[in-house]
């Protein structure tokens, strides 16, 4: 995968996150607050994983002990952390040679495992894992009688003129 890819698919994490978000922060109901919750937690374990994942990409410890925060972060305050967290992710790739990419890492997992990853392994878990647990997200957003944005790649380069 070359660099391009990579930035196109970080672009389309961000636009996703964003409609992710923005369809959670729409849904109020009383009979759907423990699904939002779900939600909310699904979205901030991306963000903390994403995180975690930029430092062992530097090279620097992350500072978590669990792959989720205690506390439940606010739509809102998440929507500005994802956007930044993938915002330094297209900016590291813009920046990296293609020999960076190939570059193995040593990390610590947090249960305290030792890892080693390439630097795309690394970028591919932070695309992948996303779309994982956005998945869920939107199978939740049904459930509460929402429509979950359209998680799909060919959305994404459509409408941004790909």
């Amino acid at each position: 995968m070359n660099k391009d890819t990579l930035v196109t698919l970080l672009k389309y994490k961000r636009w996703i996150d964003s409609a992710t978000l923005e369809t959670i922060k729409g849904i109020s109901a009383p009979s759907c607050a423990e699904k939002r919750h779900l939600m909310l937690r699904l979205m901030n374990h991306i963000y903390v994983v994403d995180m975690i994942f930029k430092a062992n990409i530097l090279g620097q410890p992350h500072g978590y002990t669990a792959l989720n925060t205690p506390e439940t972060p606010s739509v809102d305050d998440l929507a500005v952390n994802v956007a930044a967290s993938t915002d330094w992710y297209i900016q590291h790739v813009n920046t990296m040679a293609p020999a960076d990419l190939e570059k193995t890492i040593t990390f610590t997992f947090v249960d305290g495992g030792n890892g080693e990853m390439t630097a795309i392994d690394m970028l591919n878990h932070v695309l992948f894992h996303g779309a994982y647990h956005r998945g869920a997200i939107g199978w939740l957003i049904s459930e509460c009688g929402a429509v979950p944005p359209k998680d799909v790649l060919t959305v994404f380069l459509r409408d941004h003129n790909h």
